[in-house]
């Protein structure tokens, strides 16, 4: 298995402070150990309307030099309108991002359902304002629907990216999809070798060792990219550990999960660090320093885990 930085958990919108410039990502990358870049196809970093063909070449050779791949273009689409328009945009929007994932060799562009999208406020992001009215987005639209406009656009998303030579790779990731069974009937029902999976524990509701095996199960080797998150200390000993918010105590055991993944689907891809929530010290955004810090601790942490493996 690999490790892999998200570039999101540098964008500048969860913390205080500035976006991280992207070339700088991959040698602060390098430096940290990790193995390769996923790239938000969003600004500040990925989106295609602002990569031209001499930026992507940039982005190539600041991969290459580095030695780290890129190793996903991460989307972020709502696939759940029943608005015409809005559905031809947002296939618009990841045909570029399938586009951009082919000039920079990423074999991959994950995709959502229906993302509900970010707000800012005070130049910082947050969920609660998109999140808060997304059940009552589309009035009139019926649960059914909406699973049949997102699979619709699902099966042409693939056809576009299995003519670019990529595989999208869709999130077990709310709303829509509730569970990884609802992420494994979307795939099945569009029946397409370039649509498979991104599961991530860190989204399930259940953490126990037989809904992760059910889970893996189920996916088998359609599994082809993951991610985790969380916030992370170093002990005295030099080892890295996850802190655990005693108001939210059940948490992710990456460990457990990315054991059975070797062991049931033989999982050799890239485990992807995003730091995608809000940075809270106390009531107060933290800073860049704290990003960067959490950065670097997740790549140890992560490979304390795959080393054992």
């Amino acid at each position: 298995m690999k490790v892999s930085l998200y570039t999101i958990t540098l964008s500048g919108g969860y913390y205080g402070g500035p976006a991280v410039p992207l070339l700088d990502i991959f040698r602060k990358a390098k430096a940290w150990g990790y193995d390769g870049i996923e790239l938000e196809g969003k600004r500040p970093h990925g989106s295609p309307l602002d990569l031209d063909a001499k930026a992507r070449k940039a982005i190539l050779r600041a991969a290459r030099g580095s030695g780290l791949e890129i190793c996903c273009v991460a989307a972020y689409n709502d696939y759940s309108s029943p608005i015409d328009e809005h559905r031809e945009n947002e296939l618009l929007m990841t045909r570029e991002q399938i586009r951009l994932a082919a000039d920079l060799e990423a074999p991959f562009v994950r995709v959502f359902s229906a993302w509900s999208g970010v707000s800012r406020r005070d130049g910082a992001i947050t969920y609660d304002v998109a999140r808060a009215n997304f059940p009552n987005r589309y009035p009139g639209t019926t649960a059914l629907e909406q699973w049949g406009f997102v699979r619709d656009c699902l099966g042409e998303a693939a056809r576009l990216a299995e003519e670019a030579g990529v595989t999208l790779a869709l999130q077990n990731h709310a709303p829509i999809i509730e569970h990884y069974q609802d992420m494994l009937d979307f795939i099945a029902e569009v029946n397409s070798p370039a649509l498979k999976a991104c599961l991530d524990v860190p989204l399930f509701k259940v953490h126990t060792e037989e809904h992760y095996r059910g889970a893996l199960e189920a996916t088998g080797s359609l599994m082809v990219h993951t991610h985790f998150g969380g916030r992370f200390q170093r002990q005295p000993d030099g080892a890295v550990t996850k802190l655990v918010d005693p108001r939210r105590p059940q948490v992710s055991d990456e460990r457990l999960f990315l054991r059975l993944a070797k062991e049931i689907v033989n999982y050799q891809g890239h485990v992807s660090y995003e730091l995608c929530s809000p940075v809270l010290i106390g009531h107060r955004h933290s800073g860049l320093a704290y990003a960067l810090e959490q950065a670097e601790l997740a790549c140890r942490y992560m490979r304390q885990i795959v080393d054992a493996l």
